[in-house]
């Protein structure tokens, strides 16, 4: 349980840390003062004044934080003249940059994660023909399983004749005219497996439901960084045609809530560091993405307002900037009830064991 709880704490502090210190840089280089920098929430454990103001804080509940920058974000007609510092003082552009640098940063401490596991790690092969004939999982009620395949165990021949690596596998299993003799390699053991022509689906003649062992290949430095960029770019891409997908397709759209993500990061601190760093990364993508939606209260959606004022030349009313917040916190708090109850139901309603193997076994059995 300690370790679940540290695990939620080292996992989203970083992720807020990084966000907030993004609002705060664009404040430095737009001349926008600070009045705090605070992580988290709650009573003050420790602050100190810097020569320019700010005055950080580290506060006692961990989760969250903020900026707060110099003045208004938004001006009455009866407010004085803002000062030089003020945020309100400041072009569209100036004020554009500060509140979306936030999201920018999620994705560059994103990016940055990435590109440190691909470089520590490599890059999965895809080609089957640089794959070797390792088998990395057996799926239940194939002809594999049946016959007694396990993982690790490497094919060197069908029906006598060589395999060298993965595509010649599927190549001589996409060929067979009848039983199936496997020449199989288990540590340092030759074994012989013959899968009869009567234990293969009619209707997936084909399948002998084996996929192969990942095989990590090692990547150079700069390729790892351009390999970082692009999982940002995919995972953002990813995540958007889902929602769309779900949308268009009339789905509901499969959001994690609080708990979820709880729950997400108490299976990831269990299954290993490079699970657990890869799921920081995950996390800050998604708080970025996320956070660019252009929703009311959300750096989206003010994003939107100064773009506006850009196009324009003038913000919204003060009446109108209003309704917006408060339809966008309404928009906000029904899609973490939402997000809520799917938690709920995914985690503690989930279907038996045997059904989510079948799910599985259809789908990956190859």
């Amino acid at each position: 349980m300690l370790l679940s709880v540290l695990g939620v704490i080292v996992a989203l502090s970083p992720i807020v840390i990084i966000h907030e210190f993004g609002h705060f840089i664009a404040c430095r280089l737009t001349g926008i003062g600070v009045k705090e920098f605070s992580f988290g929430f709650g009573k003050i454990l420790w602050h100190k004044k810097s020569s320019k103001g700010t005055d950080f804080q580290i506060r006692a509940i961990p989760f969250g934080g903020f900026v707060e920058p110099e003045g208004k974000m938004f001006l009455d007609k009866e407010d004085p003249a803002p000062a030089p510092q003020d945020f309100a003082a400041k072009k569209w552009y100036a004020k554009f940059f500060m509140v979306i640098n936030g999201a920018l940063f999620n994705y560059v401490l994103a990016a940055v994660i990435f590109s440190v596991l691909i470089y520590w790690q490599g890059m999965p092969e895809h080609d089957p023909v640089k794959l070797p004939a390792v088998i990395g999982y057996v799926a239940e009620k194939y002809p594999a399983k049946t016959v007694g395949l396990l993982e690790q165990d490497q094919i060197t021949a069908i029906n006598q004749a060589p395999i060298h690596n993965w595509k010649e596998l599927t190549d001589a299993i996409h060929a067979r005219q009848g039983d199936l003799q496997l020449t199989v390699l288990r540590g340092g053991e030759t074994l012989q497996f013959t899968v009869k022509d009567s234990e293969f689906d009619p209707q997936h003649p084909t399948v002998l439901g084996i996929s192969a062992a990942s095989q990590m290949e090692k990547v150079g430095f700069f390729s790892s960084i351009g390999w970082g960029v692009y999982q940002c770019y995919y995972w953002t891409k990813f995540s958007l045609q889902s929602l769309w997908d779900s949308f268009t397709h009339k789905k509901a759209p499969d959001l994690a809530g609080p708990i979820g993500i709880v729950n997400i990061i108490h299976k990831s601190v269990h299954t290993g560091l490079e699970n657990f760093i890869f799921l920081i990364a995950m996390l800050s993508l998604a708080v970025g993405m996320f956070n660019l939606f252009p929703i009311p209260i959300l750096d989206g959606g003010y994003a939107v307002v100064f773009l506006w004022e850009g196009l324009t030349g003038k913000l919204p009313s003060m009446k109108a900037l209003t309704h917006a917040a408060n339809v966008g916190f309404y928009i906000l708090i029904l899609l973490v009830l939402y997000a809520s109850y799917s938690d709920v139901k995914r985690i503690f309603f989930a279907p038996k064991p045997a059904a989510q193997t079948e799910q599985v076994t259809a789908q990956e059995g190859k």
